[in-house]
Protein backbone atom coordinates (compact mmCIF):
# COMPACT_ATOMS: atom_id res chain seq x y z
CA UNK A 1 0.00 0.00 0.00
CA UNK A 2 1.23 3.27 -1.18
CA UNK A 3 2.11 5.98 1.69
CA UNK A 4 -0.70 8.06 0.54
CA UNK A 5 -3.05 5.49 0.51
CA UNK A 6 -2.05 4.22 3.97
CA UNK A 7 -2.24 8.24 5.36
CA UNK A 8 -5.70 8.36 3.53
CA UNK A 9 -6.96 4.98 5.44
CA UNK A 10 -5.63 6.10 8.80
CA UNK A 11 -8.00 9.26 8.00
CA UNK A 12 -10.77 7.45 7.02
CA UNK A 13 -10.55 5.13 10.00
CA UNK A 14 -10.32 8.39 12.30
CA UNK A 15 -13.61 8.76 14.33
CA UNK A 16 -12.41 12.38 14.65
CA UNK A 17 -12.34 12.79 10.96
CA UNK A 18 -15.01 15.24 9.92
CA UNK A 19 -17.86 14.03 7.51
CA UNK A 20 -16.99 16.36 4.50
CA UNK A 21 -13.38 15.01 4.67
CA UNK A 22 -15.10 11.49 4.71
CA UNK A 23 -17.00 12.29 2.57
CA UNK A 24 -14.33 13.62 -0.05
CA UNK A 25 -12.35 10.19 0.98
CA UNK A 26 -15.70 8.18 0.03
CA UNK A 27 -14.42 8.58 -3.88
CA UNK A 28 -10.86 7.56 -3.15
CA UNK A 29 -9.68 4.86 -5.69
CA UNK A 30 -8.73 2.54 -3.19
CA UNK A 31 -11.33 0.17 -1.99
CA UNK A 32 -9.70 -0.15 1.30
CA UNK A 33 -9.73 3.13 2.06
CA UNK A 34 -13.85 3.24 1.23
CA UNK A 35 -14.34 0.31 3.17
CA UNK A 36 -12.40 2.43 6.43
CA UNK A 37 -14.90 5.38 5.54
CA UNK A 38 -18.22 2.71 5.43
CA UNK A 39 -17.22 1.74 8.56
CA UNK A 40 -16.67 5.05 10.46
CA UNK A 41 -19.23 6.50 12.44
CA UNK A 42 -19.18 9.69 11.83
CA UNK A 43 -20.05 9.20 7.81
CA UNK A 44 -22.74 11.18 6.57
CA UNK A 45 -26.21 8.97 5.85
CA UNK A 46 -25.61 10.52 2.37
CA UNK A 47 -22.37 9.06 1.43
CA UNK A 48 -23.18 5.97 3.29
CA UNK A 49 -26.25 6.01 0.77
CA UNK A 50 -23.40 5.86 -2.30
CA UNK A 51 -21.09 3.51 -0.43
CA UNK A 52 -24.07 1.10 -0.16
CA UNK A 53 -23.81 0.90 -3.51
CA UNK A 54 -20.10 0.36 -4.34
CA UNK A 55 -18.98 -2.39 -6.69
CA UNK A 56 -16.99 -3.81 -3.84
CA UNK A 57 -18.21 -5.70 -1.66
CA UNK A 58 -16.24 -5.61 1.18
CA UNK A 59 -17.37 -1.46 1.13
CA UNK A 60 -21.05 -2.49 1.38
CA UNK A 61 -20.43 -4.93 4.48
CA UNK A 62 -18.66 -1.99 5.69
CA UNK A 63 -21.93 -0.46 4.93
CA UNK A 64 -23.76 -2.95 6.38
CA UNK A 65 -22.26 -3.08 9.85
CA UNK A 66 -22.29 0.75 10.55
CA UNK A 67 -24.87 1.25 12.98
CA UNK A 68 -25.58 4.65 11.80
CA UNK A 69 -26.63 3.48 8.20
CA UNK A 70 -30.00 4.11 7.77
CA UNK A 71 -33.11 1.63 7.59
CA UNK A 72 -33.10 2.35 3.95
CA UNK A 73 -29.89 1.84 3.49
CA UNK A 74 -29.88 -1.66 5.44
CA UNK A 75 -33.21 -3.06 3.65
CA UNK A 76 -31.62 -2.09 0.16
CA UNK A 77 -28.18 -4.15 1.52
CA UNK A 78 -30.52 -6.73 2.64
CA UNK A 79 -31.18 -7.56 -1.24
CA UNK A 80 -27.54 -7.41 -2.09
CA UNK A 81 -26.32 -10.83 -4.16
CA UNK A 82 -23.58 -11.18 -1.66
CA UNK A 83 -23.78 -13.45 1.06
CA UNK A 84 -21.29 -11.44 2.73
CA UNK A 85 -23.10 -7.73 2.87
CA UNK A 86 -26.28 -9.86 3.62
CA UNK A 87 -24.79 -11.50 6.45
CA UNK A 88 -23.14 -8.10 7.72
CA UNK A 89 -27.30 -6.57 7.75
CA UNK A 90 -28.46 -9.40 10.01
CA UNK A 91 -26.16 -8.95 12.63
CA UNK A 92 -27.05 -5.17 12.84
CA UNK A 93 -28.97 -4.21 15.70
CA UNK A 94 -30.08 -0.99 14.25
CA UNK A 95 -31.56 -3.33 11.24
CA UNK A 96 -34.95 -2.74 10.78
CA UNK A 97 -38.29 -5.21 11.14
CA UNK A 98 -38.76 -5.58 7.61
CA UNK A 99 -35.13 -5.82 6.55
CA UNK A 100 -35.27 -8.77 9.12
CA UNK A 101 -37.84 -10.42 8.22
CA UNK A 102 -36.85 -10.64 4.19
CA UNK A 103 -33.31 -12.02 5.73
CA UNK A 104 -35.05 -14.67 8.04
CA UNK A 105 -36.08 -15.98 4.75
CA UNK A 106 -32.46 -15.75 3.23
CA UNK A 107 -31.20 -19.15 1.44
CA UNK A 108 -28.31 -19.11 2.89
CA UNK A 109 -28.80 -20.86 6.87
CA UNK A 110 -25.28 -18.70 7.83
CA UNK A 111 -27.71 -15.47 6.81
CA UNK A 112 -30.61 -16.92 8.94
CA UNK A 113 -28.27 -17.43 12.08
CA UNK A 114 -27.23 -14.42 12.09
CA UNK A 115 -31.08 -12.83 12.56
CA UNK A 116 -31.59 -15.38 14.65
CA UNK A 117 -28.82 -14.28 16.80
CA UNK A 118 -30.00 -10.53 16.33
CA UNK A 119 -31.20 -9.45 20.06
CA UNK A 120 -33.49 -6.88 18.03
CA UNK A 121 -35.12 -9.32 15.78
CA UNK A 122 -38.93 -8.94 15.81
CA UNK A 123 -40.39 -11.96 18.28
CA UNK A 124 -42.54 -13.55 15.39
CA UNK A 125 -39.36 -13.28 13.28
CA UNK A 126 -37.97 -15.49 16.28
CA UNK A 127 -40.38 -17.88 16.36
CA UNK A 128 -40.19 -18.67 12.71
CA UNK A 129 -36.74 -19.21 12.54
CA UNK A 130 -37.04 -21.70 15.87
CA UNK A 131 -38.92 -24.04 13.34
CA UNK A 132 -35.86 -23.19 10.43
CA UNK A 133 -34.76 -26.42 9.04
CA UNK A 134 -31.42 -25.60 9.48
CA UNK A 135 -31.05 -26.92 13.32
CA UNK A 136 -27.99 -24.15 13.72
CA UNK A 137 -30.62 -21.50 12.99
CA UNK A 138 -33.31 -23.59 15.69
CA UNK A 139 -30.20 -23.42 18.30
CA UNK A 140 -29.47 -19.91 17.85
CA UNK A 141 -33.41 -19.03 17.55
CA UNK A 142 -33.75 -21.08 20.99
CA UNK A 143 -30.93 -18.81 22.87
CA UNK A 144 -32.25 -15.89 21.85
CA UNK A 145 -33.26 -14.03 24.46
CA UNK A 146 -36.61 -12.74 22.52
CA UNK A 147 -37.41 -16.16 22.40
CA UNK A 148 -41.33 -17.50 23.12
CA UNK A 149 -40.79 -19.52 26.69
CA UNK A 150 -42.88 -22.21 24.40
CA UNK A 151 -40.32 -22.82 21.66
CA UNK A 152 -37.36 -22.69 24.82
Amino acid sequence: MAEATRSSASLARDPQTPGKTLSKLANHKSWSVRAEVASNPRTPAKTLLRLAQDKRWEVRTEVALNHRASSKVLEMLAQDDNKSVRTAVALNPEASGAALRRLAKDKSAVVRQRVAENRSAPSGVIRKLAADESRTVRRAADDNHRSPKKVK
